[in-house]
């Protein structure tokens, strides 16, 4: 699992594994893996691409290897919107901490984004 966030309020930790998916984890008394929490949808074997909570803890972001970013719903695991990024890998991803319609977004190509 190349690249974890922890949540903002310290409950949750996401984990991009090397097969495709977004794990959690509970850390709030003991390290508890969360089954029914798992994200998937995306590609991203082979790169350690980041992951963040939205601030309101509604949504879960992640780039992947195809450079589009891809945003699931917290509640329902479920893919929320999928657009194309970056002409090249989608690295690093990050929520605006006090404007939750923004994102920023990094990429192989050289540039970043600041998405409204």
């Amino acid at each position: 699992m190349p690249a974890v966030t922890l949540s903002h309020n310290g409950k949750w930790l996401a984990c991009q594994a090397m097969d495709n998916k977004v794990v959690i984890f509970n850390v709030l008394n003991r390290f508890k893996y969360m089954r029914k929490k798992v994200f998937k949808g995306h590609m991203v074997a082979g790169y350690a691409c980041s992951v963040d909570f939205s601030p309101d803890m509604s949504y879960l972001i992640s780039g992947d290897a195809d450079g589009k970013l891809f945003v699931w719903d917290w509640k329902t695991t479920k893919l929320y919107s999928k657009f194309k990024a970056h002409d090249d890998v989608c690295i690093a991803c990050l929520w605006h901490p006090h404007e939750t319609s923004k994102v920023a977004t990094a990429g192989w190509d050289g540039v970043i984004k600041y998405w409204d």
